[in-house]
């Protein structure tokens, strides 16, 4: 019994020590686990260190000056959790390891995503590219990356919605670019789209029909966009208002000039589009289950302008159809994102790492955007105080002066009539009384002169 003790207490001290041997830890890095878990962040590493285990499942060389990994890390072949965050790389690094999941490429100086350079990273579920400089995503570049569920290409100079979407992506963050378009066919294959993030850019409608074919969108953020509030923009307009989504409403209308500034949902259809409700104009069709909205009366009640707000509110297809999520997506082992060198240092060798939420990394101050929206979002009621359902109604007063004429013109003649027969009326009484007067002066001349005589 005592020998067998005496062999596991050998084991236990020579193990680890084997352990350190095949798997040592690069100069000035952090290895919480050796061989699993790699740190080597801010250290000014112009290269990849050279003693890396090659057993090793997640890898972070963040903030460094790295300008070429291209073919060094393919040896890696159990690397799950690549770190290239905050270095200095100007396109997509090549001769990555088929076996990464997640991959950090935050804030590096990448230009363009070619569609050779994700094709073997067949595992990826998550890849980051904010803050970098991607004017241009080759269509299907990121087509084959069949496991793909989030993708963040926020902070860079996009124009427009990258084409042939992988449609597994479950979280998609395009804000902060300079997109003016969605691409409908791109955006209807996202089947499984659960967050959009598109805020931040250049939109200026919606086409239509653009958020019906994506039954399990759960969260959307369109804030801060350069919207025209005019009839092409009626869609985003219903849809909004019928929409149980988890999403920021306070959509700031840029143009026209007449309506800049306001809430989009805080205007009435007849403000935002007139020829909806013109009884001699071209009545513009709204899609509500290939029914238009006909041809109405001159003056336009308060009531037709309800009846038309609750044909407007009626639920879209994506609401009719049941939401359910799908299973999250599977969290890695290891959180390469959250974990500083310092954090790193005071952490036990067996403590396990868990994954968190994404960072926001704030925009660099240098780039400059395709415009400035500074528009700030206005309160409930519209300039001046007056609530929209007062302008709209003396909108309608004064665009029919006719009924304004008529009204007056009844009135003075009302008034002169009155006047004429008050006048009478005193004429009548002044002939009265000057006839009394005279009666009366007819009688006491004939008894003055019998008191003469």
């Amino acid at each position: 019994m005592l020998w067998y003790r005496c062999d596991v207490l050998l084991a236990l001290y020579i193990c680890p020590l084997a352990c350190l041997a095949m798997s040592p830890c690069p100069p000035g890095c952090c290895c919480p686990r050796p061989g699993f878990l790699v740190l080597c962040e801010s250290l000014g590493l112009r290269s990849l260190p050279r003693s890396v285990p090659l057993s090793t499942s997640a890898l972070s060389v963040a903030r460094n000056q790295l300008c070429n990994v291209d073919h060094l890390l393919g040896p890696f072949s159990g690397l799950q959790e690549l770190s290239l965050s905050h270095n200095l790389l100007p396109r997509f690094p090549r001769g990555l390891p088929p076996s990464l999941e997640s991959l950090l490429l935050q804030e590096n100086r990448i230009t363009y995503i070619t569609s050779g350079s994700l094709r073997q990273l067949r595992n990826l579920t998550r890849l980051d590219l904010e803050d970098n400089r991607i004017r241009v995503v080759q269509p299907g570049a990121l087509l084959d990356l069949r496991r793909l569920q989030i993708l963040t290409l926020k902070g860079n100079k996009l124009t427009s919605l990258p084409l042939n979407l992988p449609p597994s992506l479950t979280h998609l963050d395009l804000s902060a670019n300079c997109i003016s378009s969605l691409d409908l066919p791109s955006l209807s294959a996202l089947v499984n789209l659960q967050v959009l993030n598109i805020n931040s850019n250049c939109l200026r409608t919606v086409p239509e029909n653009a958020f019906d074919s994506l039954p399990r969108l759960r969260s959307v953020d369109l804030t801060n966009n350069l919207w025209v509030c005019e009839c092409d923009i009626l869609y985003l307009y219903r849809w909004l208002l019928s929409s149980r989504l988890k999403m920021a409403t306070d959509l700031v209308c840029k143009e026209p000039l007449h309506l800049a500034h306001r809430l989009l949902l805080n205007l009435s259809v007849v403000s935002i589009c007139p020829h909806v409700l013109q009884p001699h104009g071209r009545t513009h069709h709204l899609d509500l289950g290939s029914a238009a909205i006909g041809k109405q009366t001159e003056r336009v009640s308060v009531e037709n302008k309800e009846e038309l707000l609750q044909r407007l509110s009626k639920p879209s297809v994506s609401e009719a159809r049941s939401i359910q999520d799908p299973s999250e997506a599977r969290v890695l082992h290891y959180a390469l994102e959250t974990l500083t060198y310092e954090e790193c240092l005071s952490l036990n060798k067996t403590q396990s790492i868990g994954s968190t939420h994404l960072k926001t990394t704030p925009l660099p101050e240098e780039e400059q955007r395709c415009r400035e929206n500074t528009t700030a979002p206005s309160n409930t009621t519209s300039a001046g105080g007056t609530q929209p359902w007062l302008s709209t109604k003396r909108n309608e007063l004064f665009s029919n002066p006719r009924v304004l004429t008529q009204k007056d013109s009844a009135a003075i003649v009302s008034l002169l009539a009155v006047l004429c027969v008050l006048l009478a009326l005193m004429m009548l009484a002044v002939l009265v009384l000057l006839k009394k007067v005279l009666v009366r002066q007819q009688r006491v001349a004939p008894a003055n002169e019998r008191s003469a005589g």
